[in-house]
């Protein structure tokens, strides 16, 4: 199998990363318009749903991940969990600390929040709400993490860009492209070290010629085990 590892930008030495972040499960949150017996002159109502059986999680560190597109209510947002997709008889999950359906949305540390505002946090519209002493604490959603890909191309780079003494780890490793500017391919011992850096790194050099135009080494290369 081809090695892999964390993806950087060769040219600016910036890590990249990526928004598709696994293991996060996104709830379904619905606002009704209006909420019989419920303050709706001052709070914004909404179910959040839960998959049957998963009820008895809803306690203190508890987390829904949840998409709210923006609405422009300067309300506070109060949610209750719903468990089950279905009309008939609903069933709620009980507020433990009022005993009551509803559970406020605040900042972290209590203060509160209107809808409108939430775009504050991110403007991706993905919030993650931590269960905590009967509130829903907000968060942005927007998660990002380190992108894992297939590792040749950028370790080609860094091999000819690195110096002997530039990585710390390996300090003799390195074919140091700079070195060899405007000399010849042929007789500045260029091809022999690309051999020799590139083998100790188990990867092989099937073609290597300069572009007679820009003057770009390129190189086709492949991983020994790949």
């Amino acid at each position: 199998m081809a090695r892999q590892d964390i993806q950087i930008d060769t040219q600016y030495g910036e890590l990249k990363t990526t928004d598709n972040i696994v293991g996060k499960t996104l709830y379904d949150l619905v606002l009704p318009d209006y909420v019989e017996g419920a303050d709706n002159d001052n709070y914004i109502y909404g179910d959040v749903f839960l998959p049957k059986g998963s009820e008895k999680r809803v306690q203190d560190g508890f987390q829904a991940h949840v998409y709210l597109p923006y609405a422009p209510q300067y309300k506070e947002l109060m949610l209750r969990f719903r468990v089950g997709d279905t009309d008939d008889n609903p069933e709620y999950v009980i507020n433990r600390t009022t005993n009551q359906l509803w559970y406020p949305v605040v900042l972290p540390g209590g203060e509160s929040i209107r809808l409108a505002e939430f775009r504050r946090l991110n403007s991706e519209n993905y919030y993650n709400l931590i269960l905590s002493k009967g509130r829903l604490e907000l968060y942005s959603g927007h998660e990002t993490d380190l992108l894992i890909k297939a590792s040749l191309p950028q370790n080609e780079t860094f091999l000819l860009k690195a110096s002997a003494g530039t990585l710390y780890q390996h300090p003799l490793t390195g074919v140091g492209l700079i070195d060899y500017l405007h000399g010849n391919f042929e007789n500045t011992g260029l091809a022999a070290k690309l051999q020799s850096e590139f083998e100790a790194d188990n990867m092989i050099i099937v073609n290597a010629y300069m572009d007679s135009a820009t003057g770009e080494l390129l190189l086709e290369v492949k991983e020994k085990n790949g």
